[in-house]
């Protein structure tokens, strides 16, 4: 990041103004690029099957099965889309809920998972 500082008025050189402030160290979190990847073929695959779906919607007489699958679809990608935003955050792998962590099990079966299992068994 670009900061600008501050000049000194007693100060003659045009030197540049501005320096580069290193973001915080990192922490101890693990890396979710595993997760961003998987994260983002699920959501391809779904928006395929979705499209597929909406298209069997589109005959002379819709299909509700069909129809159910492309709401179903669509809400799984609005999950998918907020836990790619949870990763850009550093927030993904804390529950939602109570800002506990959702277990990695969890995360390797769900993961778009936004809460803890306890969490969500209570929605």
């Amino acid at each position: 990041m670009r900061v600008p500082l501050r000049r000194d008025a007693s100060s003659s050189s045009q030197e540049d103004t501005t320096t580069t402030l290193s973001p915080d160290p990192p922490t101890a979190s693990p890396d979710r690029a595993p997760s961003r990847v998987l994260l983002e073929t699920q959501r391809a695959d779904c928006v395929r099957q979705r499209e597929l779906a909406l298209a069997e919607t589109a005959t002379s007489v819709p299909d509700p099965v069909a129809q159910r699958r492309a709401a179903g679809l669509l809400r799984t990608i609005e999950e998918i889309d907020a836990a790619l935003a949870r990763i850009a955050a550093g927030t993904y792998g804390a529950c939602v809920y109570c800002g506990g962590a959702i277990p990695a099990e969890r995360l390797e079966f769900r993961p778009f998972a936004a809460g803890c299992v306890s969490c969500q068994q209570e929605r």
